[in-house]
């Protein structure tokens, strides 16, 4: 198998990618009057409870577009109210590179979350402000739970603009399902299993940041999809395929709500050792401007109380609504390991290199960090040692988006082997932040913790195949792709 070595260059086949219509040149927000105000804690009396976009009442579901109107309705009264739709979409755009923005992105790094969080609470409380109801909530898209990754109904039917809910950038269906690999019980036993908040979280932020594996594993996995289901454009596709842009379909938030969930689901399981506790993290600050347009300052500290400080909680999914990872976690994975047939790999390169519309089987080498050598020399370790497969430098053109599965040992691997078992490592989507009218490429580190199933076929030194899978859809080819790395390796951290 031979491997040819190229500089990063946009290929030909995304030199049509387009430029979103409603990408903003700006998302600045509005001017504020002064130095923001410091968030003292949310002032209802009682917890928001936020429930599964498919069991909404009939009630709640008319209160919910009725919100989303008053929301449009603001935005096109007066363009420069704070609160209304687009500025709060334009909230998203600034804080992930779009439109201008000269602050520090918000993606792929252990911001992602809480700032989220915080996003969605402002959004929520104008929300209930617009339609007279302190308890208002927003609904979370439940899409771990069995038969529920599809849109949910309330922002599908009816498609049209009477709905405020809808979004005519959306490429899927009603009733579409997306690839049952996507939000697997495995899929989610695994990213509920990780033991290290970097693993989950995502690390500090850098010029070139390392996202969270709720991220780029399942996260942008549900943006991509939602605009482009069968994954072949390789272009980010408007709204939700574009972070610049994701924050104009009403879906965003309740995607958002599940993946906020979902973190206090895996925060459930193992208490506060889950958070990071360096300062950079904990003492970060935000701005947003509130349900009453004052200029509000909150920290990453204040919004981990979910519950005492911003006072919302979520309901879990009713008994026929059972999430597939209840299962998943309580019965271990019986699939044999699969050890590698007699097959030549290529060496994988510590320089740039492409992976095209083909799978691609590098032997990367397995290491141990300067942190674990020390530590075998009689220092302490600072936290769990875990071992993770990291892909560094992955990048496509400007608008470029795709899936890739990534498996260890198994140097057959195509788009047709199942997506599980030990051999199976995880997948990541790259989203673009904003569309090709940008001239640079996102770059970003994606680094995978091995499981416990995994390590069993994952020797202790050495080398090992890495295949990478590139995907259209579900077990699909994509078409045209370029996407670059620099290497692949496995490291004890």
């Amino acid at each position: 198998m031979s491997i040819t070595l190229v500089a990063i260059l946009p290929s030909p086949s995304y030199a049509q990618c387009p430029r979103p219509s409603n990408e903003p040149a700006t998302c600045r927000p509005p001017t504020p009057p002064g130095p923001p105000v410091p968030f003292q804690g949310d002032i209802g009396s009682s917890t928001r409870v936020r429930k599964s976009a498919f069991e909404l009442t009939s009630i709640e579901v008319d209160r919910l577009r009725q919100a989303f109107a008053a929301l449009r309705k603001l935005s096109e009264d007066d363009p420069d109210d704070p609160r209304g739709w687009l500025q709060q979409a334009n909230v998203h755009c600034w804080h992930c590179g779009g439109g201008g923005a000269s602050v520090a992105n918000v993606h792929g790094n252990y911001w992602f979350l809480p700032w989220h969080r915080a996003y969605l609470y402002f959004f929520e409380k104008i929300l209930g402000k617009l339609v007279g109801d302190p308890d208002f909530a927003l609904p979370y898209w439940d899409w771990d739970t069995r038969g529920r990754n599809l849109m949910p109904p309330p922002y599908v039917v009816p498609s049209a603009g009477s709905n405020s809910l809808f979004d005519a950038y959306r490429g899927v269906a009603p009733g579409r399902a997306m690839p049952a690999s996507a939000t697997s019980p495995q899929e989610i036993k695994r990213l509920l299993s990780l033991r290290d908040w970097a693993s989950f979280m995502g690390g500090p932020a850098g010029p070139r940041g390392v996202p969270g594996e709720i991220e780029f594993r399942i996260h942008n996995r549900v943006h991509q999809w939602v605009t482009d289901p069968r994954g072949q454009a390789n272009c980010g596709v408007q709204d939700m395929g574009i972070f610049s842009t994701a924050a104009q379909d009403p879906i965003f938030y309740a995607h958002h709500a599940n993946t906020d969930r979902l973190w206090e689901v895996w925060r459930a399981m193992g208490g506060e050792q889950r958070l990071p506790t360096d300062a950079a993290f904990r003492q970060r600050t935000w701005t947003f401007y509130d349900e009453n347009k004052r200029w509000v300052s909150i920290s990453v500290e204040q919004v981990l109380d979910s519950a005492g400080s911003l006072h919302y909680g979520y309901s879990r999914p009713s008994p026929g609504g059972r999430t597939g990872h209840e299962h998943a976690a309580s019965q271990p994975l019986t699939t044999e390991p699969m050890l590698a047939p007699s097959k030549s790999v290529a060496k994988a390169p510590w320089v740039a290199q492409l992976l095209t519309s083909e799978p691609q089987t590098v032997s990367a080498p397995i290491v141990v960090s300067s942190e674990i050598a020390s530590f075998e020399a009689g220092a302490s370790p600072l936290g769990p040692m875990v071992r993770r497969l990291h892909i560094d430098g992955v990048a496509m053109p400007p608008g470029g988006s795709t899936t890739v599965r990534v498996f260890v040992n198994l140097p057959g691997a195509d788009e047709r082997t199942p997506p599980s078992g030990p051999n199976y490592v995880g997948a990541f989507t790259v989203v673009p932040h904003h569309g090709s009218g940008h001239a640079d490429a996102t770059r970003q580190d994606v680094a995978f913790e091995l499981s416990a199933e995994t390590e069993q076929v994952v020797p202790s030194s050495g080398e090992i195949p890495v295949s990478l899978i590139p995907l259209a859809g579900e077990d699909m080819r994509p078409l045209g792709l370029t996407l670059a790395y620099e290497k692949v390796y496995v490291v004890t951290e």
